[in-house]
């Protein structure tokens, strides 16, 4: 075993849809964690996510599940359960088992994402994701957004937020300054340096990105457009993930920005991310990596990142 252990899933909050994505009424099945659930909106709009094997027979709800009021209903034989996963109705029965329950899952819908809890031991919150301050006004726009499935362990996405070095090697960026803060499940790069987007022209940028615990950051940039980046990741299992990226653009002299913008900003995110992603598949993991003086505090960074983990931390 090396230095670092970073084996099964880090405890969390992550992402699994933006809120867009679901409607009053929708049944959607879900694949995280290296197993199955069913996330569903019923038809007040309340948002929740289950175990996705009904206990009665073993049918998934995600697939054929129905909602009824404020009830998803089993495909197989209209077992109805109730948003905490209890069985609350059997039209055949005239009696419930005590046992007929679903086991539910810790559900946030904040900031137009839908987020799940994930903790190996089953314990609730620690911390919880900030409400972005004007989400929902018109001085920002809505979140457009994108989604790939990676090939590869989160660390390296982490990682990300200390590696200075390879911000001009692999995206052509000119960091002029960058720094890293860590407190508590937070982890922070202060950056400021010049871009130069895959369209052309440039951009002089200052941006604080933060993660909130292993799996979700928040980026606030000042360049060109003023924006908010979201990067937030989700394994599928320990060596698979979903990461969705989405950007919000500040309105200027009271005109809300372009859509265009936005489309170009996420394409750009999205070339960037598949520039990362090549190397990220192909790549060794280096456990005890040999480090230069102008690297970033990766090592710093893993010991932050291995608080997450059950069985992580530094030897």
């Amino acid at each position: 075993m090396g230095r670092w252990d970073f084996r099964g899933y880090a405890r969390g909050w992550f992402v699994v849809a933006f809120s867009e994505e679901i409607q009053s009424g929708d049944v959607v099945p879900l694949r995280y964690f290296d197993g199955h659930q069913v996330l569903f909106r019923t038809e007040s709009g309340v948002v929740r996510v289950l175990e996705a094997f009904c206990p009665h027979l073993g049918a998934h709800l995600g697939h054929g599940g129905c909602i009824q009021g404020e009830r998803v209903v089993c495909p197989f034989h209209a077992w109805a359960f109730d948003t905490d996963g209890v069985c609350v109705d059997i039209p055949y029965a005239s009696k419930i088992p005590k046992r007929a329950r679903i086991a539910s899952w810790e559900v946030r819908e904040r900031n137009g994402m839908i987020m799940v809890w994930h903790c190996p031991d089953g314990t609730g919150p620690e911390w919880e994701i900030p409400v972005i301050a004007g989400h929902d006004s018109d001085e920002w726009s809505a979140w457009t957004w994108g989604l790939i499935e990676v090939k590869r362990h989160p660390r390296e996405i982490v990682e990300n937020v200390v590696d200075v070095g390879h911000f001009s090697s692999v995206h052509g960026t000119d960091v002029s300054e960058m720094r890293n803060e860590f407190e508590g499940h937070m982890a922070t790069q202060i950056n400021t340096g010049t871009a130069y987007p895959v369209g052309g022209g440039k951009d002089h940028y200052t941006l604080r990105a933060t993660y909130h615990g292993p799996a979700w950051q928040l980026t606030e940039m000042e360049g060109y457009l003023d924006s908010r980046l979201i990067n937030a990741h989700t394994p599928l299992d320990e060596e698979t993930l979903h990461l969705r990226f989405a950007v919000s653009l500040k309105a200027r002299n009271g005109k809300p920005a372009k859509q265009s913008f936005a489309d170009g900003y996420v394409e750009n995110l999205r070339v960037g991310f598949l520039q990362d992603i090549e190397i990220w598949e192909n790549m060794q993991y280096r456990d005890q990596p040999i480090l230069c003086d102008g690297d970033g505090p990766i090592i710093k960074l893993r010991r932050w990142y291995s608080q997450f983990y059950d069985q992580g931390g530094a030897t």
